[in-house]
């Protein structure tokens, strides 16, 4: 099977507002094929999910995203590229620390803090996905963070050393690579395993808030569109989608 990431499909970029903003860009104007990498040493305007922001010092951090054009999925089935993109990302990191999870749908932490978040924006077309663009902020060598997230950690404060980032790349785009040919390959119910198996918080019992107020359950799964599953103290099972609930302590 041929290489996903190719090394002349990356478009390295000085200085971008957002790479998930220049790909989605590219894909209007040159159509670019699957696999196509766009990395910034510097995003001004990194966006997170909805009206989030991604704090990023220049030239320290991977700020990526990937064009891909996953056709192979039905559009119920979209969250698998969530799944495998925070997999992927889970995977790099392993090899690296310990106590690495997935908090729902795709920030990746190390312990209790964020190490990573991810931003994927997709296209449908009739039955399947037409394309896919992933943004990927992982802290790699940021040493100190100035915004007002709450918990930021890098590679760098874990292990006190210092990374390239363009070997980092490879070995990050490696990682998702092999979980996404693991979906091609028709082994969905294995990523889905694995996706829930690295959760945050799974199967623990915490605090958590939605519209009605704050309340104890445990998550015990993810519905099969991607949404959160938990199951309160009176073992009724709440359904959320993204932002509809916060997990407290």
């Amino acid at each position: 099977m041929p290489n996903l990431f190719l090394p002349d499909r990356i478009i390295r970029v000085n200085q971008l507002d957002s790479t998930n903003s220049y790909a989605l860009q590219l894909l209007k104007d040159t159509n670019p094929s699957g696999g196509t990498v766009v990395m910034a040493l510097n995003q001004t305007e990194g966006r997170g999910q909805q009206t989030n922001a991604w704090e990023s010092e220049s030239g320290k951090n991977l700020t990526i995203s990937l064009i891909l054009r996953p056709d192979f999925i039905f559009a119920q089935d979209q969250f698998q590229v969530s799944m495998l993109i925070s997999l992927g990302v889970s995977d790099y990191l392993k090899t690296y620390t310990e106590n690495v999870s997935i908090k729902w749908p795709n920030d990746i932490y190390v312990g209790d803090k964020k190490i990573a978040g991810v931003l994927i924006e997709q296209s449908i077309m009739g039955a399947h996905l037409s394309h896919s663009v992933c943004g990927i902020g992982l802290n790699v060598n940021q040493e100190e963070f100035t915004s007002h997230a709450p918990n930021p950690i890098s590679l760098n404060i874990l292990t006190k050393k210092n990374y390239q980032l363009e070997t980092e790349l490879k070995k990050l785009l490696a990682a998702i690579e092999k979980r996404y040919f693991q979906l091609m390959d028709k082994d969905g119910k294995k990523l889905e395993a694995d996706y829930l198996k690295s959760l945050y918080w799974i199967n623990k019992k915490h605090t958590f808030e939605d519209e009605n107020g704050k309340f104890n359950g445990n998550i015990i799964g993810i519905s099969e569109f991607g949404q959160l599953q938990i199951e309160d103290n009176k073992r009724e099972i709440r359904t959320y989608n993204f932002k509809e609930v916060s997990f407290i302590k």
